[in-house]
């Protein structure tokens, strides 16, 4: 099922299954998020959770081994609203017989998307209802187009930073041709995707988490950018499915929930 909310300056559209931002527009229309071509990639903005990345083996967790899919298994779930208004909805969902078998914890999980002005908020919401302490990973997908006109090459955009020692970033295909690429230890956690000339792009805020990645298919020269926030392990660590061991892995001790945030509008 389908959902949108809006205001005054955009709207925005999610579905139920993964709880999956589809779409966000401007009150004009002008259309920001990816909207999946298969030929280049089938999805808009997956939630990941309780892992991110590729599992080249079983992830071990307390010396036991379980199945857990790539980049978790919520992306995939089936979502209830729990709550709605005309600029917001909250999804969620929780242990099922599937998650408990790959995973050993008692969770609840939300996604609250809420328009404030202009800007989309999207909150992931934590909650461990076991009584031990839960590790995880967590983080976000959303694709946007780049370019965003018509006329323009995704050469054209570049990735500016807030820090002063991180320089532009100018996007060019073969910097992606190894995977993400990964920004950890940024003090200002804020990074704009613009047109070099224009300046003219979206801003991506995202306080509550530790690295963003960013990703666009390799080698197929695809006509979008994802921003990801990560909670999650570095690229150097895919091999190592300890997820005891994977860097900036979280732990929510038990009857504890936690909020996890990012935010983007345009500029």
């Amino acid at each position: 099922m389908n959902i949108t909310i809006k205001n005054d300056f955009a709207s925005a559209t999610c579905q139920t299954l993964g709880a999956e931002l589809l779409s966000y527009q401007t009150a004009a229309g002008k259309e920001y998020m990816w909207q999946k071509e298969p030929a280049y990639w089938a999805k808009t903005s997956p939630v990941l959770f309780p892992y991110i990345g590729a599992v080249p083996k079983p992830v071990a967790i307390h010396g036991k081994t379980y199945n857990i899919p790539r980049h978790g298994f919520v992306k995939d779930a089936d979502f209830k609203v729990t709550g709605q208004g005309e600029d917001y909805v909250v999804l969620s969902t929780g242990t099922t017989d599937f998650t408990a078998s790959v995973y050993p914890y008692d969770f609840s999980f939300t996604v609250t998307f809420r328009l404030n002005g202009p800007a989309l908020e999207a909150v992931y919401g934590v909650a461990n209802k076991g009584s031990e302490e839960m590790p995880f990973l967590i983080g976000g997908h959303p694709a946007f187009f780049c370019p965003m006109e018509e006329g323009e090459h995704f050469t054209e955009y570049m990735l500016c930073f807030e820090d002063e020692n991180v320089p532009d970033l100018h996007l060019q295909y073969p910097m992606f041709d190894n995977d993400a690429i990964l920004y950890e230890n940024l003090k200002n956690r804020t990074v704009k995707l613009i047109h070099q000339s224009t300046k003219k792009g979206i801003r991506f805020d995202f306080p509550d988490y530790l690295s963003v990645a960013f990703w666009t298919p390799i080698k197929k020269d695809a006509p979008f950018l994802c921003i990801e926030p990560w909670c999650g392990g570095t690229m150097d660590q895919v091999p190592n499915t300890n997820l005891l061991e994977k860097k900036y892995v979280q732990y929510l001790p038990a009857g504890r929930t936690r909020d996890y945030r990012f935010s983007f509008r345009p500029c």
